[in-house]
């Protein structure tokens, strides 16, 4: 049954191979911490390669004076999209897709909210993947649209002079899970998908309204291949380095915090680490927004270091040019101090995201009560209409087409 749970045996291992995993284990872990102590040692090195201002620590100083007054006088907004877990209808798979925009000024109590949802299909002839893939496309599309309606109605709303910045739940640019799929899917992918995405966030930027991607998960390695080691292991370092290894490295090292922390003198200071930016890989679909003539660079943060629960994630900025990197710097400072002004205490990352993923996810419970009613709604109808097969032969016929 594609795409669906199924409850998993418990088995049950011996001990015979439960006492070699253990023995296999210590020498995996002992290799491995002396591995990663000697990684450190050497990333530690490149730090300033890689902090967006150096070793110059009082430059990551931000007063919180300066955040409120981000903080009260920007618009924030948050987009985000999702799909339930598809089923089998016959020779389609079916899936509940929405779409979700939060919009406040301020960080108000009642924002504005803006939901769109609906019950997408696609057929499933050779490769269920592609089927899949169709659904997250529409899923996608559905985004686009609905960041367009939350610019449209920013416009709407604020049309004062004030930065409007509306924080993606994701990267601007999306994986390249589509090149995997059929010629048409990727041909519209390409054509329509990308070409709208790109046409849309500079067209904001025109409006002075800002689509800054929040990326949670660190994943691959865009940050750590660009750095070379003078050491007899450098190439051992850079094969195995990843950018969450490197950025936990430094952002995360005991000696690195203890000394930014205890230079942290009152209450009306904190420490913003950011790195420097670079853009994104040509190893992606990058290349693709680039024929739009959309830039897009990227940097980790770590959001305050007074908050224990501040977390490192990845931020994506556009531009509608290459920036020279004076520009390049001055935008990924600014950005940063918004990203944290958006990002209250006791929680790790901007707010308006939070708000979005939870307005337009749809829980596990609720999207099990669509699937069920669409299989009962099916069920209904083909009795209703499959009078041939008699009632018995109605049931059976449509059991078997529901996965």
């Amino acid at each position: 049954m594609p795409y669906s749970t199924r409850r998993k045996k418990n088995t049950i291992i011996s001990a015979d191979a439960w006492v070699k995993i253990l023995r296999s284990l210590d020498d995996q872990v002992d290799d491995l911490a002396i591995n990663i102590n000697n990684m450190a040692k050497h990333v530690l090195n490149t730090a300033n390669e890689i902090l967006l201002f150096n070793g110059d620590w009082n430059r990551y100083k931000v007063e919180i004076k300066e955040l409120n007054k981000i903080r009260e006088n920007s618009v924030f907004a948050g987009v985000d999209s999702s799909l339930t877990p598809p089923i089998r209808l016959g020779p389609y798979l079916f899936s509940a897709v929405s779409a979700a925009a939060i919009i406040t000024r301020g960080m108000a109590k009642n924002p504005t909210k803006i939901i769109d949802a609906s019950f997408e299909r696609a057929p499933e002839v050779s490769d269920a993947g592609n089927a899949y893939h169709e659904i997250k496309m529409k899923m996608f599309e559905k985004e686009v649209e609905m960041l367009g309606k939350c610019m449209a109605q920013i416009s709407r709303m604020y049309n004062e002079n004030v930065d409007k910045i509306i924080f993606m739940d994701g990267p601007i640019v999306d994986p390249p899970i589509f090149s995997k799929g059929s010629q048409s899917l990727h041909d519209s992918y390409e054509n329509l998908y990308v070409k709208n995405r790109a046409t849309t966030i500079l067209e904001g930027i025109k409006q002075n309204i800002w689509t800054i991607g929040i990326v949670k998960k660190i994943e691959g390695n865009l940050l750590a291949s660009t750095l070379t080691f003078s050491s007899d292991k450098s190439n051992e370092i850079s094969h195995l380095l990843n950018d969450h290894t490197l950025i936990t490295f430094i952002f995360k090292s005991s000696y690195l915090t203890e000394i930014l922390r205890k230079s942290i003198v009152d209450d009306n200071k904190d420490i913003v680490l950011v790195t420097k930016a670079f853009e994104l890989s040509k190893n992606t679909d990058y290349p693709i927004y680039r024929r739009y003539n959309l830039f897009v660079y990227s940097f980790y943060i770590l959001p305050g270091l007074r908050s224990p629960k501040k977390k490192v994630f990845r931020v994506e900025i556009p531009f509608d040019h290459e920036p020279s990197e004076q520009e390049l710097e001055e935008h990924v400072w600014k950005w940063a101090k918004y990203v944290v002004a958006a990002s209250l205490p006791g929680y790790g990352i901007p707010i308006p995201v939070i708000f979005a993923h939870k307005a337009c996810t749809i829980p596990r419970r609720t999207a099990r009560k669509v699937m069920k009613e669409t299989v009962s709604r099916f069920l209904t109808t083909s009795l209703k209409k499959r009078t041939t097969f008699g009632i018995i032969g109605a049931i059976d016929l449509v059991q078997g087409l529901v996965e």
